[in-house]
């Protein structure tokens, strides 16, 4: 197995949580449920649901752009080992059970547990990587 399959499968995590504020909005706008004004500065006229949604959409480019930029040096390095692969699937696993849970947008606790096990395993992975370039 190599890091190339849980970097596609992010990406296309990632593509489908864009296309999540993109349907919303424009359904919204479309039902006269929100003005198209609103979304310039997402100002107090944009419902709860739609900013859940945007707050959801401007998390992957948040911390997922460290996972990116740690598979990009794997594989420019062509150091990826078994742990790497590990890191990378974990990262993978909890973003997509993260986006799962975001969805319904209920359980705090639960979302952040799933966000903090992302980033131990993106800390892990970079740990793992600064050890081989160290060492």
């Amino acid at each position: 197995m190599n890091i190339y399959y849980p970097l596609f499968i992010m990406v296309i995590l990632t593509i489908l949580v864009v296309l999540r504020p993109l349907y919303f909005n424009i359904s919204s706008v479309l039902r006269n449920e929100v003005h198209i004004k609103h979304f310039r500065l997402f100002d107090d006229g944009i419902p709860p649901k739609l900013q859940s949604v945007s707050q959801h959409y401007k998390n992957m480019f948040e911390m997922p752009v460290l996972f990116y930029l740690l598979c990009v040096l794997l594989i420019i390095n062509d150091n990826a080992t078994s742990f790497d692969i590990l890191f990378a699937w974990g990262f993978v696993l909890f973003r997509i059970l993260h986006s799962i849970s975001r969805i319904p947008n209920r359980d705090v606790n639960l979302r952040f547990g799933l966000f903090a096990g992302s980033f131990v395993m993106l800390i892990g992975g970079w740990i793992n990587f600064g050890m081989k370039i160290i060492f």
